[in-house]
């Protein structure tokens, strides 16, 4: 391997784990932030062994769709959060399925 397709490889890898700790550590602050038991034990379970997991990640075994998912599933907690608010009262969130 070339040492632009090396380095290429690392830059992209560095911003796909980037974006994951990004992920990671909004959910961990909110949950701080809101107090515990505000969202499900198990979610914040689930985004802190995906924080204590990332220093083993490379670029086999993560995939960009797989990145996209964890986003996507950020950014609807953000979105409960931010209409739970809106709303005044602070109940527990998101009571869907487990993944």
């Amino acid at each position: 391997m070339s040492l632009f397709r090396r380095f290429r490889s690392q830059k992209h890898s560095r911003h796909l784990r980037l974006r994951v700790e990004s992920c990671v550590n909004i959910i961990l602050e909110v949950n701080q932030w809101l107090g515990e038991g505000k969202i499900k034990t198990e979610i914040v379970e689930q985004f802190q062994r995906l924080k204590e997991s990332l220093p083993y990640v490379t670029d086999d075994n993560v995939d960009e769709k797989d990145i996209d998912q964890i986003e996507e599933a950020t950014n609807r907690l953000l979105d409960e959060i931010r209409a739970v608010y809106s709303s005044g009262e602070v109940p527990v969130l998101y009571d869907g399925e487990k993944h």
